[in-house]
C-alpha cells in the first residue's frame, strides 16, 4: 500500500466509488476542483491522502487549514480532518490508522497545535478516533417543530432577501465578537460558503440585528444559520420561517443558548443530546486547549468541514 495526496493521484475519477460507499457522495471531480480553488481551506495544502494498493484507491482521510480565534483574539490556524473513508473489502487492515497518521504529521510540520473533526457516536469510527487520542468536544442540541396549519405570510418589515456580503459579516461580527474558535470569516470566505454551500440570494434574509439563512423543500425548512444580536430579532426572523411553511421548521445546530431558549418559548421540541460529534486532539503535547479557548468555542453549521 501506497498514500498519495489528491493533488498526485493519476486518475482522480477513481476516488468516486470510495466517496459513493461511504457518504453517497457522487463525487464530480471539476465541481470539487472548482472549490478547492477558492476555499481557503483546502487551496493551498495536499487537499486530502489516499491509500492506494495494486493501482485502486481503497481510503481516503482529507485535510484542511482552518483558522481560529483564540482567547488572547489572535488567529490561530490549526488542523481539520474530513471524509475519512475505507472501500469495502479492506477494512480492519489499518489502511485509516495510516492515512490518519499522514494528517497527523502533515499537521506537525504546519506547526499547528489541534487537530478537529466531525463524526458520530453512532459510527464504528468514533472508537478509532478515541484511540488516535481525540476526544468529544461539541454535541449540537437542535429545535424542531411542525407547522401543521399554514399562517398567514407577514411583510417581514424591515427585513431584506439576499446574501449581502457586507451586511452578513457585520452582524456575525458582532454576534462573535466574545467567542472563540471557528469564528474567523470575511467578504472572501463569506463567497466562498455561498458557492460551495450553493446559498440563493432567496434563501436569506437579514434585519436590523440578525439574519437566516435556510433551505426549502417538500418536508418543510431547514434552518442552517440563525445569527441574532437579541431575542426579538430571533422570534422576528423564526416567526418569518415559521410563515413560509405547513409542515417542519428545523435547526439542526443551536450552540447560542439565548437562541435556544428562544426556541423553546415558541413550543419547539428541543434535543439537548445529539449523536453528531466535533472532536479535538492535542497536535502538540505542551498545549492546553482550554487556555487556548475557554469554554466559549463556537462554529456554526455552516462552518462544519
Amino acid at each position: 500500500m501506497k498514500i498519495l495526496t489528491y493533488r498526485d493521484l493519476e486518475s482522480k475519477d477513481d476516488v468516486l466509488p470510495l466517496l459513493d460507499h461511504a457518504f453517497n457522495w457522487v463525487f464530480d471531480r471539476r465541481q470539487f476542483e472548482d472549490a478547492i480553488k477558492i476555499d481557503p481551506r483546502l487551496k493551498n495544502g495536499p487537499v486530502g491522502f489516499f491509500a492506494v494498493e495494486n493501482e485502486r484507491i481503497i481510503g481516503h482521510v482529507g485535510v484542511m487549514d482552518l483558522a481560529t480565534r483564540t482567547l488572547g483574539g489572535t488567529m490561530e490556524p490549526v488542523g481539520g480532518v474530513y471524509g475519512v473513508a475505507t472501500l469495502p473489502g479492506f477494512t480492519r487492515r489499518g489502511v485509516s490508522t495510516a492515512l490518519m497518521s499522514m494528517a497527523h504529521q502533515y499537521f506537525k510540520e504546519k506547526d499547528y497545535r489541534f487537530s478537529f473533526l466531525f463524526t458520530s457516536h453512532a459510527l464504528v469510527a468514533h472508537a478509532l478516533y478515541l484511540k488516535l487520542g481525540y476526544v468529544d468536544l461539541i454535541e449540537y442540541p437542535s429545535a424542531y417543530k411542525v407547522i401543521s396549519v399554514k399562517k398567514a405570510k407577514r411583510s417581514g418589515k424591515g427585513m431584506g432577501s439576499g446574501f449581502d456580503v457586507d451586511r452578513i459579516p457585520s452582524i456575525y461580527s458582532e454576534f462573535s465578537k466574545d467567542r472563540t474558535g471557528f469564528v474567523v470569516r470575511d467578504r472572501s470566505y463569506l463567497r466562498m460558503l455561498k458557492k460551495v454551500e450553493g446559498i440563493k440570494a432567496k434563501q436569506c434574509f437579514i434585519g436590523k440585528d440578525g439574519y437566516v439563512i435556510f433551505r426549502e423543500d417538500k418536508s418543510g425548512i431547514w434552518i442552517r444559520e440563525l445569527i441574532v444580536l437579541d431575542a426579538k430579532e430571533a422570534d422576528l426572523l423564526i416567526d418569518m420561517m415559521e410563515k413560509r411553511t405547513r409542515g417542519l421548521v428545523y435547526d439542526r445546530a443551536v450552540l447560542d443558548k439565548g437562541l435556544l431558549g428562544v426556541y423553546r418559548s415558541r413550543g419547539y421540541i428541543v434535543q439537548e443530546k445529539a449523536h453528531s460529534v466535533m472532536m479535538f486532539k492535542l497536535i502538540s503535547p505542551d498545549t492546553s486547549f482550554k487556555d487556548t479557548y475557554g469554554d466559549k468555542l463556537y462554529l456554526s453549521r455552516l462552518d462544519a468541514f
